[in-house]
């Protein structure tokens, strides 16, 4: 029956056509967010713009869900602790999310990504696992591709669900790291990026590569119309639109908005 469930809760995170858009808004554990102030309004903004998928703490789960009900799947950001799991079936979560930020070296934290992926399986919760591939000594993330196919193969090797990682810069070397993950990837946004062209051209590329959509935090979030970007963002995963459309319904968005 736990695999029944799992089956019906990844039909609500991911769309019929397998993508999958994610406001990723699980930044305030570590102290308010300019943009994430006002958590009720920003949810409203992104489901507005078309986001399938919110991603939150479990406080902020609890406190804000009629803005979620109904409207968005809900996906939980948890700590590595099992006892989280059953919290999120009890919040009504339809997925759960685990970061790893760290080297692929260390076998013992990552094998705590084995162990959330046995509990999600006993009381079938779709797992994301988030893993970020880091030099430790610099604290910079590892974008190229050798360091992004291991981060998602460990990923699925555990037994997670879907992947969110690094985008690796082109469509070319980020289809490598799709060939070798057997399960869906989607790609975090990282820090704000400069420009909307820049924003946009990342998520084209991830999807041309075959990735199943994006996670995307600060660059939905702290844009001055985060409605409007996550509509030129759906546009890209799920209309197929291209860069030049979607930067066009951006800023018709923007102007109707206004």
């Amino acid at each position: 029956m736990a695999e029944v469930g799992k089956k019906l809760r990844l039909g609500r995170v991911l769309s019929e056509d397998d993508k999958i858009l994610i406001a990723a808004m699980d930044h305030g554990i570590g102290g308010p967010h300019p943009g994430l102030e006002n958590m009720a309004e920003t949810i409203r903004k992104v489901i507005k713009g078309g986001a399938d998928a919110v991603m939150v703490n479990p406080g902020i789960a609890r406190q804000f869900y009629q803005e979620i009900r109904r409207k968005a799947s809900l996906v939980l950001s948890i700590p590595t602790d099992p006892r989280y799991v059953k919290l999120a079936v009890k919040i009504g979560a339809d997925a759960v999310k685990n970061t790893y930020f760290g080297s692929l070296n260390d076998r013992e934290r990552l094998s705590h990504i084995g162990e959330l992926a046995v509990e999600c399986l006993d009381w079938g919760m779709p797992f994301l696992a988030e893993i970020v591939p880091m030099d430790m000594e610099t604290r910079k993330m590892l974008i190229e591709p050798q360091y992004v196919k291991a981060a998602a193969r460990i990923g699925a090797e555990y037994g997670a669900d879907l992947i969110k990682t690094c985008y690796t810069g082109t469509p070319e070397t980020f289809k490598e790291v799709i060939e070798v993950c057997p399960i869906p990837i989607t790609i975090l946004g990282g820090t704000r990026m400069e420009t909307d062209r820049q924003v946009l051209e990342t998520v084209r590329g991830a999807i041309d590569a075959g990735s199943a959509g994006v996670a995307f935090g600060r660059n939905i979030w702290q844009h001055k119309n985060p409605t409007a970007m996550t509509r030129a963002i759906k546009m890209i995963i799920h209309e197929n639109a291209n860069v030049d459309e979607a930067l066009k319904e951006l800023k018709i968005y923007r102007v109707i908005q206004n």
